[in-house]
């Protein structure tokens, strides 16, 4: 009868560890400390280049991805989420297609994301997906990965997500 009694408390406390875990939201963690560079040179390392102020990452891990990466940008860096928040582009070229960092700029060109400024500043490279990969799940090649960190640095939005205007929203709203 107390064995019985046991494994009933066992299962009991295995269900709520279980529950529990997944009431959690999967972005609930800290942003790693990620590395790129600029396009126009400058090293940044997130989220302490943030400066304590929310961060959102447009994610590009395909050349496929140009033109989920053209509306998002257009819109994330022109918007009133670029006044109250960092924004960056992330190209992830490790594991891809991409050839060097002459191509991903006139990838980025090409796809209009910002002014000459913007591209050069807020345009990061990197060729090493270490953290980067894991942001946000897998997708298809077309898809762009946001993801939305607090001052703190602590991910409070992190999807594979086509550009809709409700997702915009979405974007907007977590990163206030």
């Amino acid at each position: 009868m107390t064995f019985l009694l046991s494994c009933r408390k066992a299962l009991f406390m295995l269900a709520v560890a279980l529950a529990w875990s997944g009431a959690l939201p999967a972005t609930a963690a800290n942003l790693p400390r990620l590395e790129a560079d600029a396009l126009g040179g400058n090293h940044v390392v997130l989220p302490t280049d943030a400066a304590g102020k929310p961060l959102v990452l447009l994610l590009a891990f395909t050349p496929e991805s140009q033109g989920e990466l053209k509306l998002w940008s257009r819109q994330l860096l022109a918007d009133r989420v670029a006044r109250n928040a960092v924004v960056y582009v992330v190209v992830v070229a490790a594991k891809t297609a991409f050839v060097s960092r002459r191509h991903i700029r006139q990838m980025v060109e090409g796809a209009a994301v910002g002014s000459k400024d913007q591209i050069d500043s807020n345009v990061l490279v990197t060729f090493n997906g270490d953290g980067w990969l894991t942001l946000v799940p897998p997708g298809d090649k077309k898809t762009a990965g946001v993801v939305v960190c607090d001052g703190s640095g602590a991910v409070v939005y992190a999807k594979r997500v086509a550009y809709t205007a409700g997702a915009l929203a979405d974007v907007e709203k977590a990163a206030k």
